[in-house]
């Protein structure tokens, strides 16, 4: 997955959560501590989220960090079963991709 497609997947799955948790563009960004504006160049994928902003995000949206990262649709009762099947089927960009943000996020206290 190349970096610009992957700002586009994280900007349309954290719209969708936004739209599932009912919360607007403008209560988001005040629980984040960000413009408006912010909120909606991450989901229009005009900037990147920073790493340091992932956990509050989806405490804001109140989900586990890795709903953020859900690229795909799964039921959510296979989500957990189906991860080894996901990551094998996965290019190594993206396992390296996928590698990298989790390095970040322990980075983050």
């Amino acid at each position: 997955m190349k970096t610009k497609d992957f700002y586009k997947q994280f900007g349309k799955r954290l719209k969708q959560l936004r739209v599932q948790a009912n919360i607007s563009q403008e209560k988001l960004a005040e629980k984040v501590g960000v413009a408006t504006t912010t909120v909606s160049y991450w989901e229009n994928a005009h900037n990147p989220v920073t790493f340091s902003k992932i956990p509050m995000i989806a405490n804001a949206l109140n989900v586990p960090i890795y709903k953020l990262f859900l690229f795909f649709d799964v039921e959510e009762k296979q989500a957990d079963k189906d991860y080894v099947a996901i990551l094998q089927s996965k290019t190594g960009e993206e396992l390296n991709t996928l590698f990298n943000i989790i390095k970040e996020m322990q980075k983050i206290k």
